[in-house]
């Protein structure tokens, strides 16, 4: 049967929606045809009469809707798919080495990440990762960068790539240790109140200004922490402060134990979102006062800017938020941001150990209130 392409398209659209079952349900058949195609239903249905005439689907109506269940009585071939060079070469390697099926599996799917390494990298890599996964009990503690370059052509890269090969092969995130991770901090060694600041050229000016002499200023680095492997499993004890400045605690864990925290960003949609992915490692942390005036420069043209190429901040995500604090914010920045670097001398003195206080409907949004 020589066919048109609208009648190859509806056999592989009919194949794809049955996936491996071999039939579909009539209901609604023209109709899912209709949408996948993006073509007229009334040319589903001479399509589906067509193609039970010639016997290759059964139980269409007269009128070309389904009934019942719809069997695909003959199927296309699947369509040759060109498998590059690289990803043959290393199929082949995995093969070779007669592992476990599950495990050569996840193997050979890697192959898709090998473009340009040679047959005699690919053969260095898989002896490599064979050997790591045999002197798995060597790995409690260690740091997954140094295991990643000891074994695997020298990288320290490698080995976060091949999670569903180490995962068939038994070996955990657990079976690693964290890499070492410092952050920057200053303060007095008992400070009653901290302040987690997004950018690092924002925590020179604090330390500039004396502010470590009463409170402890960290630097997250944008979403440093977050980011991070023990930002991910909540482990703040294990990010070292590096003490810039005063004696403030020795972990991250401890210098947000203290009775108030906050947080001091730029006032756009990325920073809110860095605040709440804070907020899920530190539950009792509030929005900085110094977003007071920042709120103030929102409303000015003059003193905001628009979400753009120029600014680098193109395509930043509205924050979804049930937080009254939070959601006030982000429709104060949902058009317009400012950068927090835009707050005064005298605003940081006067506000860096304070709060933002959630206002009243009928109050400005500037209101503070003192730790």
């Amino acid at each position: 049967m020589m066919e048109d392409a609208g009648l190859v398209r509806i056999r592989r659209e009919l194949q794809r929606l049955a996936g491996g079952r071999g039939w579909l349900n009539g209901s609604r058949l023209v109709q899912r045809l209709a949408d996948g195609l993006a073509i007229s239903h009334l040319e589903v249905r001479h399509n589906l009469r067509a193609l039970a005439q010639a016997g290759i689907v059964d139980h269409i109506g007269p009128t070309g809707d389904g009934l019942g269940r719809v069997s695909i009585l003959q199927r296309l071939p699947e369509p040759m798919t060109h498998v590059p060079e690289h990803e043959r070469q290393w199929r082949e390697l995995v093969s070779s080495r007669n592992l476990d099926p599950a495990l050569a599996t996840a193997l050979g799917d890697a192959g898709t990440t090998l473009v340009d390494l040679s047959r005699s990298d690919m053969e260095h890599l898989l002896e490599g990762f064979l050997r790591l996964v045999a002197d798995r009990d060597r790995f409690a503690g260690r740091d997954p960068f140094e295991i990643s370059a000891k074994y695997l052509l020298g990288s320290s890269k490698i080995l976060a790539k091949l999670g569903k090969a180490l995962s068939a092969a038994g070996i955990s995130d657990s079976s690693f240790g964290t890499r070492p991770r410092h952050m920057l901090g200053a303060g007095p060694a008992r400070s009653k109140f901290t302040l987690l600041v997004e950018n690092p050229e924002c925590f020179e000016r604090l330390i500039g200004l004396g502010l470590a002499d009463r409170i402890t200023v960290i630097a997250t680095y944008g979403y440093g922490i977050t980011w991070s492997g023990v930002g991910v499993e909540g482990r703040l004890d294990r990010i070292k402060i590096a003490r810039v400045a005063g004696t403030p605690q020795p972990t991250l864990a401890g210098a947000v134990a203290t009775s108030t925290c906050s947080f001091w960003g730029d006032l756009d949609l990325a920073g809110l979102d860095i605040f709440i992915k804070l907020r899920g490692l530190v539950p009792h942390l509030a929005l900085s006062a110094l977003y007071g005036p920042m709120l103030i420069a929102a409303r000015d043209s003059a003193t905001s800017h628009p979400y753009c190429i120029l600014v680098d901040k193109l395509g930043q995500i509205e924050t979804i938020s049930t937080d009254g604090a939070v959601t006030r914010l982000a429709a104060a920045c949902r058009l317009r941001a400012v950068d927090q670097e835009y707050v005064s001398d005298q605003d940081i003195l006067s506000l860096a150990d304070q709060i933002l206080e959630q206002p009243q409907d009928d109050e400005d949004t500037t209101t503070v209130m003192k730790a």
